[in-house]
């Protein structure tokens, strides 16, 4: 059988990163997005555990996740699962769009698992257009494409309650500790103490709330961290320790389960919009 492959890239449009993967072994952690996600399933089935359900999407399908939601991803069998996947920072698209009557003012999706030919046939085009450099015209207006098609099909009038950031002061205390704290070696007990709550009870309403436990929260914005100043061009190892990672052995264990590409896959994609050329060199 075929081994596990994977390339992410940023083609020359702000707001977007492409994942192109075939998995049979690999097993996303719990984690979260900055962005929509947008993901085409070419031939398998995936299962991910979101919002409290399991989810299957199957070859021809596409699921839809949330900015911020946190989800897992697995092969549902054996065989594994290929899929395309878009990262889309609607805020950052948003101005492509023309403004329009009853559409709303962020992306946030009713449905996971979807249905619309419709759909994965502009998202193969979108695909196809976007492994092609040079062609940034045709990628613009593809993309302004899906994300109108996902305003007006598939996103809530205004975005559910439950995905406005807020809740519980001690949850928000700790979020906040944990965002200007995040490389630093942090205790619950600590955390607990700045949230003026027990152990126990913060580490179970901040999962409640925010879908994580706050080492998997705190991981999550080393991550941002990382992916930052690799993008800046800083060496791996260099990012490893000013992200908090232990090595750049640690790093690319974590970069690669949360991610699905390693640090220098990583790298290697995300330059100048001919990134999808050494993204695919480089695998």
């Amino acid at each position: 059988m075929e081994d596990d492959f994977s390339v992410l890239w940023r083609p020359a449009i702000d707001g977007v990163e492409v994942l192109h993967a075939r998995f049979r072994r690999h097993e996303y952690a719990k984690h979260a997005h900055d962005a929509a996600t947008v993901a085409l399933v070419d031939t398998g089935t995936v299962s991910f555990d979101y919002r409290g359900e399991r989810f299957l999407a199957p070859a021809g399908s596409v699921f839809l996740l949330d900015t911020d939601r946190a989800h897992t991803g697995r092969a549902a069998s054996s065989a594994g699962y290929r899929y395309r996947v878009l990262y889309l920072d609607t805020d950052v698209l948003r101005p492509f769009l023309t403004p329009e009557a009853g559409r709303p003012p962020r992306l946030a999706f009713r449905d996971t698992v979807v249905w619309d030919s419709t759909l994965v046939a502009l998202l193969d085009r979108t695909h196809r257009a976007l492994t092609t450099p040079g062609r940034r015209l045709l990628q613009e207006e593809m993309l302004i494409r899906v994300s109108a098609l996902l305003f007006d099909r598939y996103s809530y009038a205004r975005p559910p309650k439950e995905t406005i950031k807020g809740g519980h002061r001690a949850v928000s205390a700790a979020r906040d500790y944990l965002e200007a704290h995040s490389t630093e070696n942090v205790s619950l007990q600590v955390l607990a103490h700045i949230a003026r709550s027990s152990p126990h009870r913060l580490a179970r309403m901040f999962t409640a709330e925010v879908g994580m436990p706050p080492h998997t929260y705190q991981t999550r914005l080393r991550l941002r961290l990382a992916r930052r100043l690799l993008a800046a061009g800083s060496p791996i190892a260099e990012v490893a320790a000013r992200a908090g990672f232990y090595d750049q052995a640690h790093l690319t264990r974590v970069f690669k389960k949360y991610i699905g590409v390693t640090p220098r896959q990583f790298s290697l994609g995300i330059s100048d919009g001919n990134g999808v050329e050494r993204a695919l060199a480089g695998r």
